[in-house]
């Protein structure tokens, strides 16, 4: 006899931000009814920290507190160099065989005998890890303009008051951490004991050290209307002017340039932990704190976890911490190394989740295992969600989910841009990953862009200050395949033999060769644009010798042909004037470069993936409603929803943003998280006092 599957009351699949946002949120409500409701959250990945002594860590103790909850763990690449690259690839790049690696890097396609012959033309970099996409974003936490929000493709009920408050909801959420976001908003119903903040708040970094004060001059933004907008004064944007002599290079280039080309540009908020610039105190409850110590390694693990990754928010609320704060929420578990397959819906209520449980310490082998639940939050990324949405409506465990599912897909107009021989230096490894922003066509809802600046990791440096000024000389003219694969050959077995030759010169006059990663980069401009793309990508389930999703536009076009890469581009090419002064030379994107198409592999590379389980006002238009409730079309004309199952991620967002979307999918997932609550049934423990974290 089968033993009975094991009950939560919810189960949430992921842990990036829809998950953490709508699980902290239900496990806050859970312990004030007193219930004893328990929630289970299902994460693919493992635990990533740091190695290295922090701050607030100073003898590394939170690796071992992980170990010692039997929590697998690995630590970030810590090496600065090439060899912290071969760490990332042979360690945490997720393949066959390494499961639990943390980067995903996702083609779509038909299969070949050497990998994939047919390219969809989109290649996605997904994280595995509790935290989600968390682990490794920009920290850009930023709120697109209104006329995205109220596009006829958006099926909202909220007032302009309601949308501003989520916002500032989410912010504060991710700057500060759930628990204490919602006591600040609702301390009536917080319990007696307030809980602490997991972060010190969002921060704008300018400056190349913490406490310095910046000068920057501060606008009213009625996007952001507490925060404000900083910006760098372009009549004191030269090196020699003392006004700004302590901004990054790279943010004092960016922005004084992008001054001259649009009035909307300024200083992102990033959610990382900084110091307060002098004459303020180091912390306002004068404990210190993690702080950003301007290393650029954002996407590869920041070593004195400054960043407010929202696995320390789960490990707080699961574990508690290293110093011996217990667990906030007793009753909510997190399983990691579980990937989900289908979700089942019961013929009584309910639903049944079925997963693979991977192997520490082998995660290519596996058991399947199943758990049952009243509610299933799906927040497992926009790829993740979606193709779990087809399979289950595929294999008959939903089968009245809409018709839509899939649908919608948006790249968020993803572009990554290079350019080298600027005239200032940047300094790419100095900084935060992101500092700044430049909007462009706000008020053109379909032309509307975003450029931002993109520092490098030094473990990257030395590959990019090769390859950009490769990739510069490719693209001269010359795009015949056999060139482009001769060149590149011709260019990489040249590397021995002129190494060798810096080693003999090099007591004369010291050799490129020897150059540092700060110096491989320091006359290079890195940008990430996004823009307002059609959002007309449908994915479906691949075939025998398909990737597991395929994906492609329903109006025929390639990815890369949508109208709003042409809008990027030329915002690029008025930039690069600005930059060098070279009038030929202009910013190269390596996904869609010559080179890359003389390999088969020209794809709009992204990280900003969007759609798949839109929301719509209907089963017609939309997978889910405005909450994120998925709509069940098994009786035409009638709007009826599965009780129970929502979608709480990228995926249920309709259309491209234009801008990093960690807020926006934040501020829905507390939406849905407020809904889930008001809907519950009345508690059998309501009047019992509780303390809430």
């Amino acid at each position: 006899m089968q033993a009975a599957d094991e009950h939560y009351d919810a189960v949430v699949i992921g842990s990036g931000f829809g998950g953490t946002m709508t699980a902290l949120s239900l496990a806050r409500a859970y312990k004030a009814r007193g219930d004893g409701e328990r929630i289970l959250m299902l994460e693919r990945g493992t635990w990533w920290t740091t190695q290295a002594a922090t701050v607030e860590d100073k003898d590394v103790k939170t690796f071992s507190f992980l170990e010692d909850k039997g929590e697998p763990v690995q630590p970030w690449p810590a090496a600065d160099n090439f060899r912290g690259f071969l760490d990332i690839y042979t360690r945490c790049v997720r393949r066959k065989g390494n499961e639990d690696g943390l980067y995903d890097l996702t083609a779509f396609g038909r299969k070949g005998l050497f990998g994939l012959r047919q390219n969809d033309g989109v290649t996605i970099l997904r994280t595995s890890g509790v935290g989600g996409g968390s682990l490794i974003y920009a920290n850009v936490t930023i709120r697109p303009p209104d006329a995205v929000t109220e596009d006829p493709r958006w099926p909202m009920s909220w007032s302009a008051q309601e949308r501003d408050d989520y916002y500032d909801l989410a912010r504060d959420a991710i700057g500060l951490g759930v628990g204490y976001a919602l006591y600040q908003r609702d301390p009536a119903r917080g319990g007696a004991t307030p809980p602490k903040p997991v972060n010190t708040g969002l921060s704008n970094i300018a400056t190349y050290s913490p406490r310095l004060d910046p000068r920057w001059r501060q606008k009213p933004d009625p996007l952001n209307a507490r925060r404000g907008l900083k910006q760098l004064d372009p009549a004191h944007s030269t090196p020699a002017d003392d006004d700004n002599a302590l901004w990054i290079d790279r943010a004092r280039v960016f922005q004084a340039q992008m001054s001259g080309l649009t009035d909307e540009f300024g200083l992102v908020d990033s959610s990382i932990d900084d110091v307060n610039p002098e004459p303020g105190p180091f912390d306002p409850a004068g404990a210190p704190r993690n702080y950003c110590e301007r290393r650029g390694r954002c996407i590869v693990g920041c070593l004195p976890t400054a960043r407010h990754t929202l696995d320390k928010q789960l490990m707080r609320a699961v574990h508690g911490t290293p110093k011996g704060d217990p667990p906030l929420f007793p009753d909510l578990r997190l399983s990691t190394l579980c990937e989900v397959d289908v979700i089942e819906a019961l013929p009584d209520g309910g639903y049944r989740v079925h997963y693979v449980q991977r192997r520490t310490g082998d995660p290519s082998r596996g058991v399947k295992r199943t758990v049952t639940a009243a509610r299933v939050i799906v927040a497992a990324g926009t790829v993740g969600t979606t193709e779990i949405m087809l399979r289950s409506r595929a294999r008959g465990a939903l089968p009245h989910l809409s018709d839509r599912v899939g649908h919608g897909f948006s790249t968020n107009g993803d572009y990554l841009a290079f350019l080298d021989q600027t005239r200032e230096r940047i300094s790419l490894t100095r900084g935060p990953i992101t500092t700044s922003f430049a909007h462009f066509n706000t008020r053109d809802a379909e032309r509307f862009h975003t450029i931002e600046d993109n520092g490098i990791p030094r473990a990257f440096s030395s590959l990019t200050g090769h390859g950009v000024p490769l990739l510069q000389s490719l693209s001269k003219g010359r795009s015949r395949r056999l060139f482009l694969l001769l060149a590149v050959g011709r260019y990489l077995a040249g590397r021995a033999p002129a190494f060798v030759r810096a080693l003999l010169r090099n007591r004369v006059a010291r050799q490129d060769e020897f150059a540092s990663e700060d110096e491989w980069t320091a006359r290079m401009m890195c940008v990430a644009a996004m823009g307002r793309e059609a959002s007309v990508g449908q994915f479906r389930l691949g075939g025998r010798r398909d990737t597991t999703l395929r994906v492609a536009r329903t109006d025929g076009k390639a990815f890369h042909e949508d109208p709003i890469y042409d809008e990027i581009r030329g915002t690029l090419d008025t930039f690069a004037r600005e930059l060098t002064d070279d009038p030929d030379r202009t910013f190269i994107n390596p996904f869609l470069s010559d080179t890359a198409d003389a390999l088969g592999a020209r794809a709009i590379g992204l990280s900003h993936p969007l759609g798949g389980c839109v929301m719509g006002a209907s089963g017609a238009d939309g997978v889910v409603d405005e909450f994120g409730r998925v709509y069940d079309t098994s009786t035409p004309g009638q709007q009826r929803f599965y009780d129970g199952l929502y979608v709480a991620d990228g995926a249920r967002i309709p259309t491209a943003l234009g801008v990093n979307p960690s807020l926006t999918i934040a501020a829905l997932a507390l939406r849905t998280a407020d809904k889930i609550v008001e809907e519950l049934p009345a508690a059998a423990g309501a009047g019992r006092a509780a303390t809430v974290g």
